[in-house]
């Protein structure tokens, strides 16, 4: 299943041609986050800039079966048994019934402040998402701002939340998607790393600033696109791959190179990373636009692809593994490859 552009294709995973394509009438607005699958149907948000909305289509006919709210920029759709969760532009944060699209439950949160990027997880019955949060009346421990969230997934009832504190941030840090684990939950911000105890809500360990070496001086720098890599998380910088300790915040190794953050090109696979960029162990002629393979015990570059493009240098998208392989989207085309080396 592929989201882009305007529209929502499926693609036989078999042979590569297209099955059926949908746009949605009356919406002019992208899709900028992953469709959600649960049996026969695929949800899409389509959102971004314009006024968009949460839209469920049939595997089988790629009809449209309904449409939900209208979502934030660049929040995902995700679906866990007979209910899917979207947060709105409007800062509600909503379940919706997956057959008919009717509303379960919804919490509204702030229709003032900028919403975070983010995509739920659910976990042993609780929704855990970021998001932007107004101040609760009479306590001053919930004042406005940014926060991790857990709810209940059935009854959307808080479980609890939490503030990421950082250095002249009076808001909180707005967190970047978590990489959630059977105890804990780990994300960055504000040039952050942060652990937070799934259970509690509070700190694992305090928050680590994240410092490298930029054009001869150590400054402190922004990291995206973490990913959990078993006893380390692996997020990136323009100049490294951090491996990260989970019971610690400390860096176990890095990967020097050249890369681009604002894609979503990382996954892990068994014991193989695959990401967007230039190591310095295997320069790329085009850094945006070459994928590679990362064993992750060797720190060796098992492989590295790029194909030729409209515009030069363009970017691969969301890196989806599957069946001994990898799905991405490049460029007006959804390409397999080969997952070993």
């Amino acid at each position: 299943m592929l989201a882009g552009g305007s529209g929502l294709f499926a693609i036989d995973a078999r042979t590569g041609k297209l099955k059926w394509g949908f746009r949605p009438a009356g919406i002019s607005s992208s899709v900028s986050t992953p469709p959600a699958v649960s049996g026969e149907i695929a949800i899409a948000p389509f959102g971004a800039a314009n006024p968009g909305a949460v839209v469920a289509v049939s595997m089988t006919t790629g009809k449209e079966l309904w449409r939900g709210p209208d979502p934030a920029v660049n929040a995902g759709v995700t679906v866990s048994g007979e209910l899917a969760y979207i947060l709105s532009k409007k800062g509600e944060f909503s379940a919706l019934a997956v057959a008919t699209g009717r509303e379960a439950w919804k919490v509204v949160f702030s229709k003032r402040l900028a919403p975070c990027p983010t995509l739920p997880i659910v976990r042993e019955g609780i929704v855990y998402f970021v998001a932007a949060a107004d101040a609760t009346v009479g306590d001053a421990k919930k004042p406005a701002g940014y926060y991790l969230l857990a709810l209940d997934a059935q009854t959307g009832k808080e479980m609890w939340r939490y503030r990421a504190e950082a250095p002249y941030v009076q808001s909180g840090a707005c967190l970047t998607q978590p990489v959630i684990t059977a105890t804990s939950i780990f994300a960055t911000g504000e040039q952050r790393l942060y652990a937070v105890n799934r259970a509690t809500g509070r700190d694992l360990w305090p928050s680590i600033e994240v410092r490298q070496p930029v054009e001869g001086r150590e400054r402190a720098v922004e990291v995206s696109q973490l990913v959990d890599a078993g006893d380390v998380l692996i997020g990136m910088t323009g100049g490294f791959l951090n491996a990260f300790e989970k019971t610690s915040g400390r860096t176990a190794w890095q990967v020097p190179g050249e890369y681009y953050m604002s894609h979503p090109s990382m996954a892990v696979a068994g014991n193989v990373l695959y990401f967007q960029g230039s190591p310095k162990s295997k320069p790329a002629a085009a850094a945006r636009g070459t994928l590679n393979a990362l064993d992750l015990n060797t720190r060796a570059i098992l492989w590295s692809f790029a194909r030729p493009t409209a515009e030069p240098n363009w970017p691969f998208g969301w890196v989806t593994p599957v069946d001994g392989g990898i799905w991405v989207d490049s460029y007006s085309a959804m390409v397999k490859l080969r997952g070993g080396p």
